[in-house]
Formats: structure tokens, sequence, C-alpha cells
């Protein structure tokens, strides 16, 4: 799963290692070795990755239902929720014009928004 940093200057990745890795894809095309964001489970799932539209936040599901914040220029945890609670938050996505609005689904069949 992967998604684009709105500068088109990045994309991130979900790696099954449980870390959002970085790539630069302007110039050259190179992994950011110090950009990674950690603290989620993906236990081998699909779990989604979301840029808020002006590019400050990182957002991801997790296999146990969580949902992760990141500060995107400090790679710092800013928040996590308990989503769902059957099976994993395989899904999420910013609203494109409210930049602090969130959406999440998971397993148990529920779409959940977050402010």
């Amino acid at each position: 799963v992967i998604t684009l940093h709105p500068s088109l200057a990045y994309f991130a990745g979900q790696s099954l290692d449980n870390q959002i890795v970085v790539f630069q894809g302007k110039d050259r095309f190179a992994m950011q070795k110090k950009k990674k964001f950690t603290g989620h489970q993906v236990s081998g799932y699909a779990c989604d990755i979301a840029m808020s539209p002006d590019g400050q936040f990182l957002c991801s599901g997790d296999g146990n239902g969580k949902l992760f914040c990141w500060n995107w220029k400090r790679q710092k945890l800013l928040q996590k929720f308990r989503a769902h609670d059957k099976g994993p938050s395989v899904g999420c996505v910013w609203h494109p014009v409210l930049s602090s609005t969130v959406f999440t689904c998971g397993w148990d069949g529920v779409i959940k928004m977050w402010q």
C-alpha cells in the first residue's frame, strides 16, 4: 500500500515489518532511510495509509483495529485511536477539504469519522 505526498516529491509505503518507509520520487528515486514511521502492527494485512491534504500528517490503520497519526516532518506519533473492535482497521482516508477529518473502515463493517 502506498500514498503520495501532496508535494509530489515523496511517497510512503506500508512495509510488512511494521513500519512505513518513505521514498524520494522527484529527481532521483531513493529511499529516505531516516524517515520511517513506526509503532503500529500491520500483522500481514494490507492496511491503508493516507497523507493529509496539507502534507503535515500521515495516518495508518493497523492489524489490531487501531488508527495511528504521525507528524510528517518529525516522524513523531501524535495519536493512536482504538478505531475498530473486530479485526483490523484496513482503510483510512483524509477528507479532501477538512484537513482535521479522517475516515476509517475495518473488518467489523463499520465506517467511522474522526475529527
